[in-house]
């Protein structure tokens, strides 16, 4: 079915001579399918710091890490400050590595994301989970060079809370609205899949580049408000990021990155640079800073902290763009942690039968 073009839905319901309160109903209609189209295609889920959630940048990402299991979480709030009802998210995830494969270097990544994000007045929530798979294709039994495959399934449920909803009617006092039917059974749920290829190689002893493409929203599951034959489709979303790693001395170590993200006709461009120092060469301990920008909307600042195996880290969005008027220039802040468990596995012991000598 074709994309919802607003003005001419417009155009044909005029035409069409409908009565007053049918042409309130059809501007209410285009109004709230025009908001969802841009809430989906321009403020679908993004963050600062996707170390903190790495299966939703792709993936391939899934199992790609050196331990047995990992739990992690971020989350994110913006336009606090302005908004009376912000847009939050919050994400959680964990995935395990199994030790299977063509050859005794490969291996699979299996885990599970789930989400809830909300914004506005309305309170229109995304809420779900994808279920990840990833295979790792280790070219060499030093794992120099590994080539990931990832793929995601999963269902995101949609939602308005029609009690926040205010009109010229219900201001009135008349509350049989008749437009409030268009949201106040809106729940739909949809169906999504994800996919991710990814390339990480050593370059030196200290040194290694990872390199990823996702696509999500591959079936462009549509939905539609209450009463409505309008089909909106979920756009496509595809992200690319590039990571590089450098352990410049004993204590320092350098990680920039980029990422890019595309949906419908908005983009997101990012780059960072981040540095991990380790005060005690034998201690665990890392104290985390870094720096970011994104084009044309908001300079980065990340710190954080790894201590006993826990990994925490918070990031704030210094908003520089026309929106700065708007928000004091504080444009959302994230807090994010992950834990990477490895267990020592006990090698199966096979009972040895010995026969005795006469």
């Amino acid at each position: 079915m074709d994309r919802f073009t607003p003005s001419l839905y417009f155009a044909e319901n005029r035409r069409l001579n409908q009565s007053p309160a049918m042409e309130r109903k059809s501007i209410l209609l285009i109004v709230l399918a025009f908001f969802l189209v841009l809430e989906s295609s321009g403020q679908d889920i993004h963050f600062s710091n996707y170390n903190y959630s790495p299966l939703y940048l792709s993936p391939a990402k899934t199992g790609a890490f050196l331990g047995s299991y990992r739990l992690g979480a971020n989350v994110r709030d913006q336009f606090s400050n302005f908004i009376q009802k912000p847009y939050q998210t919050l994400m959680a995830y964990s995935d395990m590595t199994i030790a299977f494969g063509l050859k005794d270097h490969h291996w699979i990544g299996a885990g599970i994301n789930v989400f809830a994000d909300r914004a506005g007045d309305l309170t229109y929530k995304n809420t779900g989970a994808h279920l990840s798979l990833a295979y790792h294709y280790a070219i060499d039994p030093k794992y120099k060079t590994v080539i990931s495959f990832g793929f995601q399934f999963g269902m995101t449920k949609r939602d308005i809370n029609s009690d926040n909803y205010n009109s010229a009617e219900t201001l009135k006092g008349n509350s049989a609205d008749p437009d409030m039917g268009l949201i106040q059974n809106f729940n739909p749920s949809v169906g999504d899949v994800n996919i991710g290829l990814a390339l990480k190689r050593q370059l030196t002893k200290a040194s290694y580049i990872d390199v990823g493409i996702a696509m999500n929203h591959l079936m462009q599951s549509e939905f539609s408000f209450t009463g409505s034959s309008i089909q909106n489709p979920v756009a496509r979303r595809l992200n690319v990021y590039a990571e590089y790693k450098i352990q410049s001395t004993s204590k320092l170590a350098l990680r920039p990155m980029i990422v890019y993200s595309r949906m419908f006709k908005f983009q997101n461009l990012f780059g960072q640079i981040n540095a991990e120092y380790k005060p005690n060469r034998k201690s665990d301990t890392i104290i985390k800073g870094g720096l970011g920008y994104r084009t044309g909307d908001a300079i980065q600042f990340l710190a954080g902290t790894v201590y006993k195996g826990l990994d925490i880290g918070i990031a704030f969005d210094l908003t520089i763009s026309s929106a700065a008027r708007f928000n004091n220039s504080n444009g959302g802040i994230e807090i994010g942690l992950k834990k990477i468990i490895k267990a020592n596995r006990k090698p199966k012991r096979i009972p040895v039968l010995i026969c005795p000598v006469y």
